[in-house]
């Protein structure tokens, strides 16, 4: 699968004056495994997981990234790091990934299922530990401002895993509300899916 399928150009970075975001590439390397390391509570709610263990390495990490580069490279998914206006400090990561894994993996409804389909993109943040929910609301308008200008997608989706209370707040903050809210199939994981006012007219207009 790709989400890119007439190859339009991808953009590679996007500056504002309170953050700036580039693609991810294996030089972000040592600022990313700084972030992770500092955030490691956070992550383990963020991804439902384990993620990072305590003893998780640089080399481990360098291993991720360069999943995550190679995911980039075939268009199945963008990755990028957030950086400080400096360009020095990492304070997350944003993913733009595909939506359709969900339908296999996940119980959906017929009315989950349109959602689903009518969508092109769904978009998963993380934020370092200590970042402010002001600069948590601005990245969430400013991604969406940038997606709306410079990407192509049609439906877009912001997700969160079932502990990632606090991001789910940060959505509804932003205007973003659930428009579906899926279980895996062995009942382990759940998954949430938000999207602003021009996106829920869009899926509900496919329906």
């Amino acid at each position: 699968m790709t989400l890119n399928p007439d190859r339009q150009p991808v953009p590679t970075s996007f500056i504002t004056p309170l953050f700036e975001l580039h693609r991810q590439t294996v030089g972000h390397n040592e600022a990313d495994y700084a972030a992770v390391m500092d955030s490691r509570q956070e992550l383990r709610c963020w991804s439902d997981s384990e993620w990072p263990e305590d003893d998780f390495t640089l080399q481990a990490n360098l291993e991720d990234l360069h999943m995550h580069i190679c995911e980039h490279d075939r268009d199945e998914a963008y990755g990028f790091s957030i950086f400080t206006p400096d360009g020095q400090t990492v304070l997350g990561s944003l993913y733009l990934s595909e939506v359709a894994p969900f339908i296999d993996n996940y119980v959906v409804s017929d009315a989950d299922r349109a959602i689903l389909a009518a969508a092109q993109v769904r978009v998963e943040y993380w934020l370092r530990r200590g970042t402010s929910r002001d600069l948590e609301l601005a990245l969430l308008q400013a991604v969406q401002d940038w997606l709306a200008r410079e990407w192509w997608f049609g439906g877009v989706l912001f997700g969160s895993r079932r502990g990632a209370e606090a991001q789910r707040a940060a959505y509804e903050a932003a205007g973003l509300l659930e428009v579906a809210q899926l279980a895996s199939k062995d009942g382990q994981r759940r998954f949430h899916f938000h999207a602003a006012e021009p996106d829920r007219r869009h899926i509900r207009g496919s329906r």
